[in-house]
């Protein structure tokens, strides 16, 4: 009864480490590019975005010099605003990206867990 215990025990913790590994996200290769098509076009310093949120220098959106305070919260992603207003529960403004189609909830997802990763620049 014990062994059975302790290798269902060692199983899980194998798969759950297996599965951690898999799930790891890219900024550069996986959250970027969804930011450059979707969000760029409004939040880039040369257009001067009304938000004064930039998503085109990870320094400057990591800065949480948006007037609605820290955008990305790391370790935080179902905090941080940039979650919010692109599933469009933020209780200001409307959901994003604007005027166009909503992301959709695999795309956030990624978004979302990459911030509860630390929100590195990796």
């Amino acid at each position: 009864m014990k062994k059975s215990i302790i290798f269902t025990v060692l199983c899980a913790s194998i798969l759950f480490s297996q599965e951690g590994k898999k799930e790891k996200v890219s900024f550069a290769k996986e959250v970027l590019p969804i930011l450059t098509k979707k969000c760029l076009g409004c939040h880039n310093t040369d257009d001067g975005s009304p938000s004064l949120l930039y998503f085109d220098d990870y320094k400057e959106m990591m800065s949480g010099s948006s007037k609605h305070g820290p955008v990305i919260i790391p370790k935080k992603g179902e905090e941080s605003t940039l979650i919010k207003k692109l599933r469009g529960t933020a209780d200001f403004g409307k959901q994003m990206p604007r005027g166009k189609k909503p992301l959709d909830e695999e795309t956030i997802s990624i978004i979302c867990r990459w911030i509860d990763q630390g929100a590195k620049n990796n």
